[in-house]
């Protein structure tokens, strides 16, 4: 067996052991994250750089994660007919680290500063925003981007929401399909009892004496 067959199975094993947690450790350590570079962050207010920064920000993240809980789940190579339901929960913790930088709004308001500046906070506003410099009429360009900058955080606070809300009832709606169809064939079988062991009896009565 190659080195990285060895690594996968033994990454395998040890991230089996912690799967009855579920999505509960990587939610706190998302959180716990994204609360530390909420208090670290600075913004470059750099064009290009901005868009890097904050694509690495938003993904890198959010893909090891997601690596993770599917080492941990495996949907494809579960027997069980719930991979749709299963795979939905890995989903959980990639999206709740998009959600967070999105509810934020900052790290999408510093990836759309196309002008460079000085990351300052606004008080009166209370947002962080790359304040412009080295332009002329400073003061009217800079009331422009402010504005800008403060519409760029409303919508991504709002995209933070439909994307909550999408995930929430992709998962409902997995999980009550998956019940009300498991109820259903219960019932059936239920029915189908009672006219099998009719057709059992049936048989045994009409079967000739020796």
């Amino acid at each position: 067996m190659s080195l990285p067959e060895q690594f996968a199975n033994n990454l395998e094993k040890q991230l089996g052991k912690t799967s009855r947690f579920g999505t509960l450790p990587f939610t706190v350590v998302l959180i716990g994250l994204q609360y530390l570079m909420d208090r670290e962050f600075s913004c470059p207010c750099t064009p290009g750089l901005n868009e890097v920064l904050i694509s690495f920000i938003l993904l890198g993240p959010a893909l090891l994660a997601l690596t993770v809980m599917m080492f941990m789940r495996r949907p494809c190579r579960r027997k069980s007919k719930n991979i749709t339901e299963i795979f939905l929960f890995t989903l959980i913790p990639p999206s709740l680290w998009m959600f967070l930088l999105l509810f934020d709004g900052a790290y999408i308001a510093c990836g759309m500063a196309h002008w460079e500046g000085d990351y300052v906070l606004d008080e009166k506003l209370q947002i962080k925003w790359c304040k412009p410099t080295g332009i002329n009429d400073t003061e009217v360009k800079g009331t422009e981007l402010l504005h800008l900058t403060e519409k760029i955080t409303f919508y991504s606070r709002l995209s933070a929401l439909a994307l909550l809300s999408v995930l929430c009832i992709s998962i409902l709606t997995a999980v009550i399909y998956r019940d009300c169809k498991n109820r259903t064939l219960k019932q059936l079988d239920k029915r189908d009892e009672p006219t099998q062991q009719t057709s059992l009896s049936s048989s045994e009565v009409q079967r000739p004496s020796v």
